[in-house]
């Protein structure tokens, strides 16, 4: 007999107390405990519980296993009443989060697990949703999600990206820094720093400007055919390096086929597939401004946004901006993966791979009913793809096609 419903709520959430049950020691406390506010989604639910507050590491993981959260968050901020409505919390500062996820990412392997159904007539499709439905223009629509290993590797080259920006440019230590896997489809970075602490929303915004590479023009990076001489700029700190390696890299990779897209005018086009070589050794060998002889000014804006939009971090802005986020707490379950949100050394982060180290439920299986699925892996085994079928798997690629409300338990 089947379990009603796909996704199989209870028998997930039955797992996931399972897991509390036995594992929720091995949650740790972030730093200042009893100066956070912590917020947990139910299952089934629509509404975040938050305003809740812990004195101890010992009364959270007892919240843990007591309660069985689908979702489990702690605040960025620091409180001196975290369990207060948010006018009387009285706030004391934040630490600087950024969140990075596969789904901000244009990664073409979407166009390979991702669907959209238009809810207004039905019409369907693979990738990302349209602005509006291509059938009958309306703007409504369901969204099928999944993750694979290049959008992983995506999500973790750009937090490689960030950290790297915020050691050599911002200087700071890596030892004020954290790297969690968000145990779905991305990263989330945390600098624990006196000198973020008391910033506000507009400062944040600076920062999230300067990782994104906002507004960064050739003339400001000494890129204009009246700067000479001088070291080369692929030298400094700072964007007037980044955005000299940034050219070099962009020119050095891209396909003729690239470069055309960018619509550089004629001239341009033609110099830098003709000319690649030499311009490539004016960035590294003299003064980069020396490459205005093949680019055209206004080409060289839109060349340079281009190659910026390469050595830029793709974080949310609205995460990092945000002084009262919640975000997700290492060592729990996430509730759309079954998967385990875990913190990731700076280290290792290069080799660290989310769908080994970050299943949750190793042992065990589940007879399923999947609807649809594309195909996926967990550890060392691949899956699928499926439709319409019925299917034995090990528990953890049971609960993900679960948590994706993809399947549900045949008994």
């Amino acid at each position: 007999m089947a379990e009603q419903g796909w996704g199989s709520v209870p028998y997930v959430a039955e797992q996931f107390r399972r897991f509390y049950a036995s594992r929720a020691e091995r949650v740790k406390a972030p730093p200042e405990i009893k100066q956070r506010e912590f917020g947990f989604l139910s299952f089934g639910g629509r509404s975040m519980f938050r305003h809740i507050a812990f004195d101890d590491v010992n009364q959270l993981r007892s919240h843990l296993a007591e309660n069985t959260p689908a979702h489990a968050y702690y605040s960025a901020a620091y409180y001196s009443a975290p369990e207060a409505e948010m006018e009387y919390k009285g706030w004391l500062g934040a630490d600087l989060v950024f969140d990075i996820d596969a789904d901000h990412i244009d990664t073409p392997c979407k166009a390979d697990h991702d669907r959209w159904r238009c809810r207004a007539c039905g019409e369907e499709g693979t990738g990302r949703a349209p602005e509006r439905c291509p059938s009958c223009g309306k703007a409504a629509f369901e969204e099928e999600t999944w993750l694979c290993d290049r959008c992983l590797e995506a999500a973790k080259y750009e937090a490689q990206k960030l950290l790297d920006i915020l050691i050599q440019d911002f200087g700071f230590s890596p030892g004020e820094l954290e790297v969690n896997f968000s145990g779905n489809r991305g990263y989330h970075v945390h600098v624990r720093s006196p000198h973020v602490r008391g910033l506000g929303q507009l400062a944040r915004r600076e920062i999230v400007d300067y990782i994104m590479g906002i507004g960064i023009k050739p003339e400001y990076q000494g890129l204009s055919s009246r700067m000479r001489g001088g070291p080369p700029s692929l030298l400094e700190d700072g964007w007037r390096g980044r955005s000299v390696k940034a050219l070099y890299d962009y020119i050095n990779d891209a396909t003729p086929d690239a470069i055309k897209a960018l619509k550089l005018g004629r001239a341009t086009t033609a110099n830098l597939l003709e000319h690649r070589d030499k311009i490539l050794r004016l960035l590294m060998e003299r003064h980069p401004s020396s490459i205005v002889r093949y680019v055209d000014p206004k080409a060289l804006e839109r060349l340079m946004e281009a190659a910026v939009k390469e050595q830029a971090s793709a974080i949310d802005t609205v995460v990092t901006t945000d002084v009262h986020r919640l975000i997700r707490l290492p060592n729990t379950l996430h509730g759309k993966t079954g998967w385990l949100a875990q913190t990731v050394a700076i280290d290792d982060l290069e080799d660290y791979d989310p769908l080994a180290s970050a299943i949750a439920f190793t042992d065990g299986t589940e007879r399923v009913y999947v609807r649809r699925a594309p195909r996926f892996r967990i550890g060392d085994e691949t899956y699928g793809p499926f439709e319409e079928e019925r299917v034995e798997l090990p528990l953890a690629a049971a609960l993900f096609l679960l948590c994706k409300k993809a399947a549900r338990v045949e008994r």
